[in-house]
């Protein structure tokens, strides 16, 4: 990882995902760019001292040879503005809160936190206030599915457990239908990721769940382990709760007081840079 892009709004949940934005970036060497998407309902300049004062603030902390900076941004969406700096920097990560001021506000159940993910060139960490960060991350949940993509977060997943010692992987396999054919899919893929796991020396273990509805069961296994991290796809089984409740992603990010990491086939492929 070379650049991580923080968006903030200076709520207490955008102060959050800064906390953890600046731990990631630490761990793993990278520059970190505070960016403020420009409203009326706080003053610039009042905004700019204190963008300025939480750089200075982070710089001693970041790694010799990796900055810490700022940027203010107009745009009337702010998920349109975030991801165009996410693309100008060619920024390996987004973090934003996913409750807050100017564009996070929870009012919108989500929606604009939601299509910051579906746009963004990069794979987005959304975090809420009330999540503990007083601990490191050592328990990373990976759902896998009967999709073909799904074990495309592998790679993600690894690298952040790398970047925090004593991390063990839960890969959790879902199964959502009673056919064996799916059923035995599902355990294929599992099967695929555990040896890349072993291949990549990761502590991990695995555990099946049978579920309706796969965001509910993934954060009801995840809050069981005291998980510190859930790792999806934005692109998931469909399910009848998809048709229901909204897109997978969307669901996630609605209902999880965990942290989670949003990656999707075409940040990978590389279709959005």
């Amino acid at each position: 990882m070379d650049t991580i892009v923080v968006g903030i709004d200076f709520s207490k949940t955008s102060l959050a995902a800064m906390g953890l934005a600046s731990d990631v970036a630490v761990r793993a060497e990278a520059d970190l760019l505070i960016v403020w998407v420009e409203t009326v309902e706080k003053d610039r300049c009042e905004a700019e001292a204190e963008l300025k004062r939480m750089c200075s603030d982070l710089a001693s902390k970041m790694t010799p040879g990796n900055k810490v900076s700022y940027r203010i941004v107009s745009g009337r969406k702010v998920y349109t503005a975030l991801n165009s700096v996410v693309k100008q920097e060619q920024a390996d990560l987004l973090v934003i809160g996913s409750h807050g001021n100017s564009g996070f506000d929870e009012k919108f159940a989500g929606a604009n936190t939601y299509k910051t993910i579906t746009i963004s060139s990069a794979p987005v960490l959304s975090v809420r206030e009330n999540f503990n960060f007083d601990k490191p991350l050592e328990r990373l949940v990976m759902p896998i599915d009967s999709t073909r993509d799904t074990r495309q977060k592998v790679p993600w997943t690894i690298e952040f457990a790398k970047m925090f010692p004593n991390t063990t992987i839960h890969v959790l396999g879902i199964h959502t239908t009673k056919n064996k054919t799916v059923r035995g899919e599902v355990e294929g893929y599992v099967g695929s990721v555990e040896r890349l796991l072993d291949k990549e020396k990761m502590d991990y273990v695995t555990d099946y769940v049978d579920a309706e509805n796969t965001t509910l069961s993934t954060i009801e296994y995840a809050e069981k382990i005291n998980a510190d991290l859930i790792v999806i796809m934005t692109e998931q089984e469909k399910t009848l709760s998809n048709i229901f409740l909204g897109p997978y992603a969307q669901q996630m990010i609605n209902q999880s007081p965990i942290p989670v990491l949003a990656v999707s086939v075409k940040q990978i492929n590389g279709e959005s840079r």
